[in-house]
């Protein structure tokens, strides 16, 4: 190997490891599901009474926005892309998992969104996310 072509071929892996770092630190900066909720909002209580109404219109909202893709038609957790991208997302029929959450921290990170999910604050009405909370509470009291 003359010693152009070994300077060439360094310079490349060099540049590969490079590129596969940033690539790597960069996705997991933006995949990290850490979201921070300040004590205010996590106290937020839902002025939406949680009723058959307002559950089956977060049913409604739920299934028509893109949730499904992610959490699951049924809210499992099971959704399809999830699957193909290797997401963490929330199993909303596990009550013990909804336990650790307030209705405050559930509407922040529909608003907001967490992770890789985007939030809804421009897409819907506080109302419209507040009952999208009831759908999700009712799914983890079957």
């Amino acid at each position: 190997m003359t010693p152009v072509s070994a300077r060439f071929l360094r310079r490349t892996i060099v540049s590969i490891c490079l590129l596969s770092c940033a690539a790597v630190c960069g996705c997991q900066k933006h995949s990290s599901n850490a979201v921070t909720v300040s004590a205010q909002d996590a106290a937020r209580k839902n002025p939406v009474e949680a009723s058959p109404a307002s559950i089956e219109q977060g049913r409604k909202l739920y299934d028509s926005s893109d949730c499904a893709i992610c959490h699951g038609k049924s809210g499992d957790g099971k959704g399809v892309l999830a699957k193909d991208i290797n997401m963490n997302t929330h199993n909303w029929h596990d009550a013990q998992a909804l336990s650790t959450l307030t209705d405050g921290e559930l509407f922040f990170m529909l608003a907001k969104g967490k992770g890789r999910m985007p939030g809804y604050e421009k897409r819907q009405t506080p109302d419209q996310m507040w009952q999208m909370v009831d759908y999700i509470r009712a799914l983890g009291s079957k």
